[in-house]
C-alpha cells in the first residue's frame, strides 16, 4: 500500500509546475520507483530539473542555483538520479553514455559528503561496467563507494548501500566469483530487512534465487523465489513480478517441468512487452527458445532465438546479441546446418573477443571446435580447442578444460600429430584423476585410446628416423648459419655489457638522489620512498628545527656545518632508535614506528642535541599517525610533510625563550580533503572549525599560522562554526 501511495504522490508531483521543488524525497520510495517505473521518474525529473550549464566548479553550481532560487541539495540529488537513469536498461538513447559521462563529470565538482562521493563512485563504476564491460574497474569503484558508507546507519545511506551490494553481487556472478558474490548477497539480505520494505525484500530474495540457480542448487533457488512471491502478493509491481516469472521459468526448465516453464516464460514476455522493456523481452524469448531446445524442438528454438536477436540488434546490446548468436549456432548445428552454425558462432566470437568476455568466449570456442570437427576441418577445430584450453585454465573451469582437452586430443590425432595428442591425453587423464574417479568403462576406453596413440607415435618416430638421413645434406648449411649466429651472439654480448654499465651508472645516480649533497645522509626524497614502502607502519613523524643554527652553513662554512649536522643526525638516530633525515641545514625529519609523547620527545632531543653542539633552542612540529580516523584513506608522504612544515612554522612563532612543539589531531569524521591543496589554508580552516585540534607546550593564542601568499587576505573566521 505504501508503494502505491508513493507512486501516486510522485505522479502528482510530476504534474506540478516546472522548477518547483517540494519536500525532500523519501529515498526508499524513490528507489522503488526507479526500479519499478523508471520512465515516470525520468518524466518527473524533466519537469523539476532545469537545463544545466556546463559548470566547472562548485561556485558556479551554487551561483546557478541561487540565481534560479533552487535548493542546491535537491538539484544535486536530481542530477544523481538522472545520471543513473541514463544508464538503466530501459534507456535506448544511443548517446546515453555520453550524457551519463557529462552528468558524472559535473557531479565531481559538487560531491562533498560521504553519500555524494559514494554515489559518484557508483556512477563511475556503472559507466565502466555498462559502456565498456570493464567489470574489474567497476568493482573497484563500487568497493570504494561501499567503504565510504560502511559504518553509517542513516536510512538514505542504507538505500544506497542496498544498491551497491546488489550490483557488486551481480558483477561477481558474471565473473563467476561465487564466494564473493554470496558475501555481498548476504549483506543485501541484511540491508533489506533493515529497510523493511516489501519491494526491496522481494528483490533481495529473487537475487538470492538467481545466485543459487547459477550454482545449480535448484531447490534453494526455488525456495528463495517462493519467499520473494510472498512479498509480491498485491500484484502492484508489474516489473518485479515479470522478473520473478522469468526466473521461475528458468528453474522450471532445468527441472524439466516444461508446461510450467513455458507458462511462466510467456507470462514474463507478455508483461515485459506491455512495460516496453525490450531488454528483458529478449531474455524471455531466449528462455522460451531454450525450453524448446531442451525438448529437441530445434526449429521452434531457432524461431524464438531469431526474435530475440532482432531485439538485441535494435538495442545495441552486443553481449546479449553474442549470446543469441551462440545459441543459434548450437541450434543450427543440431539440425545439420553446419555452415549457418559456423557463421553465427564466428560472429559471436568476434563480439566476445572485442568485449573481453572470456567467461562466455570459452563456451563459444568449444562449440566452434565441435562444429568444425564435424566438418573434418581439424586445423580450425584444433585452433579453437587450444584457445578454450587456455581460457579454461586461466578461469579454473575444470569441466570445460576436460572438454577442451578432449577436442584437442582428437584434432591432434586426426592431423597426425600423435605426440601432441598423447600429451593432451595425458593432461586429460591427470585432470580426471584429480577431480573425481571415472567409471570403469571410461577408464578402459581411455586406455584403448592411449595405446592406440602410443602405436601411432611409434610409427611416426620410425618415419622420422628415415627422414633424418635426408636431413644430413642440410648440415653444411646449418654450419654456416651457426657461424652467423655466433657473430650475432658476440655482438649481443657486447651490447649486454654496455647495457650493464649503463644500468650500474643509473643505479648509482638513483641512490645519489636520495642523499643530501653535503652530508651524504638520507634526504626528503629518501623519506618519501621509505614512507611509501615501509615495512612497519609509521606512528610518529617529527620535523625539528635547531632554530639558532639555521644560518650556520653561512656563519661557519658548509663543510664545518655539514660535519656538525652529520654528528647530530646520527646521534638522534642511535639514541632514539628511529629513522632520521636531513631536510636542510639545521632542520631534521624523524620517523618512529611507535607513539612518542611530544614532551618526552622534546626532552630527549634536547639532551641528545645538547651533547653535540647543541647551543640552540629547539622548535618541533609533530604528528601522530594515522591522521584520519578512517584507516582506509591513505595520505601521501608529501601531505604529511607539508603538515609538519606548517606545525614547525607555528612552533617557531612562539619564541625562543624555551623549546616549543606544536601538534594537531583530527576528529574521527574529518575527511581527506583537509590535506588537499592549498594545504595551509585547508588546515587552518579545519582548525578554526574545530575539526583539527591543536596542542602545544606554549600558549595557543600566541601562534601565528603561516599562509600562502595568495591566501593572506582570506578571512578564515568567516567559516567558523559553533562546536
Amino acid at each position: 500500500m505504501r508503494i502505491v501511495i508513493s507512486l501516486v504522490s510522485l505522479i502528482f508531483l510530476s504534474l506540478s509546475p516546472s522548477h518547483v521543488y517540494a519536500a525532500s524525497r523519501d529515498e526508499v520510495l524513490t528507489e522503488v520507483q526507479l526500479r519499478e517505473a523508471p520512465k515516470a521518474l525520468e518524466q518527473s525529473l524533466a519537469k523539476t530539473l532545469p537545463v544545466l550549464p556546463q559548470f566547472t566548479s562548485a561556485e558556479m553550481f551554487t551561483a546557478f542555483t541561487q540565481q534560479r532560487r533552487l535548493p542546491s541539495e535537491e538539484v544535486k540529488r536530481d542530477i544523481q538520479l538522472s545520471a543513473r537513469l541514463t544508464m538503466e536498461l530501459y534507456n535506448k538513447d544511443k548517446d546515453r553514455y555520453i550524457a551519463a559521462k557529462r552528468l558524472t563529470d559535473q557531479l565531481e565538482y559538487i560531491s562533498h559528503s560521504a553519500f555524494d562521493k559514494s554515489y559518484l563512485l557508483m556512477l563511475k563504476g556503472r559507466y565502466a561496467g555498462k559502456s565498456q564491460q570493464d567489470y574489474l574497474s567497476a568493482i573497484e569503484y563500487y568497493q570504494q563507494a561501499v567503504a565510504l558508507l560502511e559504518h553509517s546507519n542513516l536510512q538514505t545511506d542504507r538505500v544506497l548501500q542496498y544498491t551497491l551490494q546488489e550490483h557488486l553481487s551481480v558483477m561477481h556472478m558474471i565473473l563467476r566469483e561465487e564466494v564473493v558474490a554470496l558475501q555481498h548477497l548476504r549483506k543485501l539480505s541484511t540491508l533489506s530487512k533493515q529497510l523493511n520494505n516489501d519491494y526491496l525484500l522481494a528483490h533481495a530474495e529473487s537475487i538470492l534465487g538467481k545466485y543459487y540457480y547459477q550454482q545449480d542448487q535448484l531447490g534453494k533457488s526455488l525456495s528463495h523465489y517462493t519467499e520473494a512471491v510472498k512479498y509480491t502478493r498485491t500484484g502492484k509491481n508489474a516489473s518485479q513480478n515479470a522478473h520473478i516469472e522469468l526466473q521461475l521459468a528458468r528453474v522450471y526448465r532445468d527441472i524439466e517441468s516444461w508446461d510450467e516453464a513455458l507458462k511462466a516464460a510467456h507470462n514474463a514476455a507478455d508483461a515485459f512487452s506491455q512495460l516496453g522493456n525490450d531488454n528483458y523481452l529478449s531474455s524471455s524469448m531466449t528462455v522460451i527458445a531454450m525450453i524448446y531446445a531442451r525438448q529437441g524442438q530445434w526449429y521452434k528454438s531457432i524461431d524464438y532465438h531469431l526474435n530475440a536477436q532482432q531485439i538485441e540488434s535494435r538495442l545495441g546490446n552486443y553481449i546479449g546479441l553474442a549470446l543469441n548468436l551462440h545459441n543459434l549456432g548450437e541450434a543450427y548445428f543440431k539440425v545439420g546446418d553446419s555452415q549457418s552454425s559456423l557463421a553465427n558462432l564466428e560472429r559471436a566470437n568476434e563480439i566476445f573477443t572485442s568485449k573481453k568476455s572470456d567467461h562466455y568466449l570459452v563456451y563459444n570456442d568449444l562449440l566452434i571446435a565441435e562444429v568444425t570437427a564435424s566438418t573434418n576441418d581439424w586445423t580450425k577445430s584444433l585452433d579453437y580447442a587450444t584457445k578454450a584450453v587456455a581460457i579454461a585454465e586461466s578461469k579454473q573451469l575444470n569441466e570445460e578444460l576436460k572438454e577442451a582437452l578432449t577436442r584437442q586430443t582428437y584434432a591432434f590425432e586426426k592431423l597426425g600429430r600423435y605426440e601432441d595428442a598423447f600429451n593432451s591425453l595425458q593432461r586429460l587423464n591427470k585432470l580426471n584423476n584429480q577431480t573425481k574417479p571415472q567409471s570403469i568403462g571410461i577408464e578402459q576406453q581411455s586406455q584403448v585410446i592411449e595405446q592406440k596413440l602410443k602405436l601411432n607415435l611409434s610409427q611416426s618416430k620410425n618415419e622420422l628416423q628415415a627422414k633424418i638421413e635426408q636431413l644430413n645434406i642440410s648440415r653444411l648449411v646449418s654450419i654456416f648459419c651457426i657461424f652467423a649466429l655466433c657473430l650475432a651472439l658476440l655482438f649481443l654480448i657486447k651490447q649486454w655489457r654496455l647495457k650493464s654499465k649503463l644500468v650500474a651508472v643509473n643505479s648509482n645516480l638513483s641512490k645519489a638522489q636520495l642523499l643530501e649533497p653535503f652530508t651524504g645522509l638520507p634526504n626528503y626524497l629518501a623519506f618519501k620512498l621509505d614512507f611509501e614502502r615501509q615495512n612497519k607502519p609509521t606512528k610518529t613523524l617529527v620535523l625539528v628545527s635547531l632554530s639558532e643554527q639555521l644560518d650556520f652553513d653561512l656563519v661557519q662554512g658548509f663543510q664545518c656545518n655539514s660535519d656538525m649536522n652529520t654528528q647530530q643526525v646520527l646521534a638522534i638516530k642511535n639514541a632514539l632508535n628511529c629513522q632520521a633525515y636531513i631536510i636542510r641545514p639545521g632542520v631534521f625529519l624523524i620517523s618512529f614506528d611507535s607513539l612518542i609523547d611530544p614532551n618526552d620527545l622534546l626532552t630527549m632531543l634536547t639532551d641528545v642535541i645538547g651533547e653535540h653542539h647543541g647551543e640552540t633552542s629547539l622548535h618541533m612540529g609533530i604528528l601522530h599517525l594515522p591522521l584520519l580516523g578512517d584507516s582506509a584513506i591513505k595520505l601521501s608522504a608529501a601531505q604529511h610533510f607539508g603538515s609538519l612544515q606548517m606545525l614547525l612554522s607555528a612552533a617557531r612563532t612562539l619564541g625562543s625563550e624555551q623549546d616549543y612543539f606544536v601538534t594537531m589531531k583530527a576528529l574521527k569524521f574529518a575527511s581527506a580533503g583537509i590535506f588537499n591543496k592549498p594545504l595551509y589554508l585547508n588546515i587552518e580552516k579545519s582548525i578554526v572549525r574545530g575539526i583539527m585540534k591543536v596542542e602545544t607546550n606554549g600558549n595557543k593564542e600566541d601562534i601565528i599560522w603561516p599562509r600562502w601568499k595568495s591566501h593572506q587576505n582570506i578571512d578564515i573566521d568567516e567559516d567558523k562554526i559553533a562546536i
